[in-house]
């Protein structure tokens, strides 16, 4: 197993789309402060001071959405849905005890914390570029934080390290049935370094070894007239150009794609089905749109 993640030169900061997820989060959870809605509720520690001083105001809140709904229409609704969907796979893998959980990419991410009380003896093993991570410690620090026993931040140059002798370093074990969350990071690495890590779960030597991740169906035509998408493309190249988008799937051809790399689909949710699935209040309204290039999709090896 030596996949290699190949990304732009990213590695020497902290990570600003994992703060921006992080704000998304910190912000859902002040407005709907649920389990189904905002469960998020460490996200604000990862913030800088002055964002959270704001986010405490519902008046500032609501500038806040709407600046980022203007430049990023659904996203803060996606992110919403996004951070459950990958909840309940983590709660799911917690309640069958499977012995590991690995984060490729982790950001910001709190589920160890947040269902530690779920952790009946699952190792959990997050990988990030160091910047971000060595952040990431010091906001759990200032804010008393401590990391469940059997959790582990490895850090890795994605450049220039093997994710798999990184994780052989940290007690990751080959045979053992393995979930792999890969949330939010799909998007910002060439097309050969993801599907080097999409082939790292058909590698990883147990055969109920899954990946759950998201991205992004390619710019075409009839995808740019949906839903925030041609504005979230834009607003990428001008935001967010060092993390720009660079891997998508065409529609329709995500199960071929996958088995390319020695995977099969198990479960895939285009826009419609997020928004279903993840984006209703307790009175079955929807609260909003996500941008409809998003998908979610789990997979396990063929």
């Amino acid at each position: 197993m030596d996949p290699r993640i190949a990304t732009k030169n990213i590695e020497q900061k902290p990570s600003e789309t994992a703060l921006l997820a992080a704000l998304h989060r910190a912000l859902a959870h002040k407005d709907y402060q649920n389990e189904s809605l905002g469960p998020d509720h460490l996200a604000e520690f990862f913030l800088p001071p002055h964002f959270r001083f704001f986010i405490r105001f519902k008046k500032v809140r609501e500038n806040t959405r709407k600046k980022l709904h203007a430049a990023f229409p659904g996203v803060h609704e996606y992110i919403i849905a996004r951070t459950a969907f990958f909840d309940r796979v983590f709660r799911d893998a917690l309640a069958r005890t499977i012995p590991q959980i690995v984060l490729l990419g982790a950001g910001y991410d709190s589920r160890a914390c947040r269902y530690a009380r779920l952790n009946c003896g699952t190792r959990v093993i997050e990988l990030d570029i160091g910047p971000t991570q060595n952040r990431k410690k010091q906001c759990l620090k200032q804010a008393r934080i401590h990391l469940p026993e059997g959790v582990s931040l490895v850090p890795i140059d994605f450049n220039r390290e093997s994710i798999g002798a990184v994780l052989e370093k940290a007690g990751y074990e080959n045979d053992c049935e393995t979930l792999f969350l890969w949330e939010g990071v799909s998007y910002y690495l060439e097309a050969g370094a993801a599907g080097k890590t999409l082939e790292l779960v058909s590698w990883a030597g147990h055969p109920e070894s899954t990946i759950a991740f998201d991205y992004s169906i390619s710019a075409s035509e009839e995808s740019l007239r949906q839903f925030g998408v041609k504005e979230f493309f834009q607003s990428m190249q001008v935001h967010h150009l060092a993390e720009s988008l660079l891997f998508t799937i065409g529609e329709g051809e995500t199960g071929s794609y996958l088995e390319g790399k020695g995977l099969k689909l198990v479960q895939h949710l285009d826009n419609q089905q997020i928004e279903r699935q993840f984006l209703l209040d307790e009175t079955g309204t929807s609260i909003g749109h996500p941008t409809a290039n998003f998908r979610l999709a789990l997979a396990k090896p063929s």
